[in-house]
């Protein structure tokens, strides 16, 4: 029997009716749902559910006293926070779907008028939570290939970042000041521990591993 996936929906709207409907509606279904009243006791809280193995979704109502949705969305992007990683659903009222529209067009992955109470949100928000195991498990991919590149020697990752992009041998050996055997040897090296087969296959994952996972060791690759 495969282990239960860790899943975690998170609800920031000032409405304490709200927050408690939704709430027991969703643990209905047995997704674990923490509510916030406000953006600085969802803020103090967030990199904890971001790091865990949890999948996650967050339910924001787009008008907020202290901080409106649309601006705590920009927050998120302008800090760093995937919307893979943390898939976002606003909670809008009528007249709000022209922004609410807008928001899903700049990467919030859908909206839903209140009251919310039915089953195609408790649908949707499975939908969003997939999206964000789904991100999990790239992430561990990726993190696995990192840890190869680590194993390389230096002298190994300067070839390999030199093949990457394109170079030949001969110029690589006279770019490191090396001989052409020694860098068919590391180049033989880097494909044989990073498990790949070409150049352009080297140079696709560590534009992957880059844009991902933002790894200061892949700088050489620019």
């Amino acid at each position: 029997m495969e282990p239960t996936k860790k899943v975690q929906v998170l609800l920031l709207d000032d409405d304490d009716d709200l927050r408690e409907g939704m709430k027991w509606m969703f643990e209905t279904v047995d997704l674990p749902m923490q509510g916030f009243a406000n953006f600085e006791s969802f803020k103090s809280r967030l990199d904890d559910y971001v790091n865990s193995d949890a999948e996650l979704c967050l339910l924001l109502d787009l008008r907020m006293p202290d901080m409106s949705g649309l601006e705590v969305f920009e927050w998120l992007k302008r800090s760093g926070y995937s919307l893979d990683r943390l898939p976002v659903i606003f909670l809008t009222g009528h007249g709000d779907i022209s922004t609410a529209v807008e928001a899903v067009k700049n990467g919030a992955f859908d909206f839903y008028e209140k009251p919310t109470t039915d089953q195609r949100l408790i649908e949707r928000v499975k939908q969003a939570l997939q999206k964000s195991g789904e991100f999990l498990v790239n992430l561990e991919v990726l993190k696995q290939w990192s840890e190869r590149i680590d194993r390389l020697s230096p002298r190994e990752r300067e070839v390999m970042f030199l093949v990457a992009k394109g170079k030949l041998n001969k110029v690589i050996a006279s770019e490191l000041d090396i001989s052409m055997r020694t860098v068919e040897v590391h180049r033989a090296n880097v494909f044989d521990k990073l498990k790949v087969r070409s150049a352009a296959e080297l140079a696709t994952l560590l534009s992957r591993l880059s844009d991902r996972l933002g790894f200061d060791q892949l700088a050489g690759l620019e």
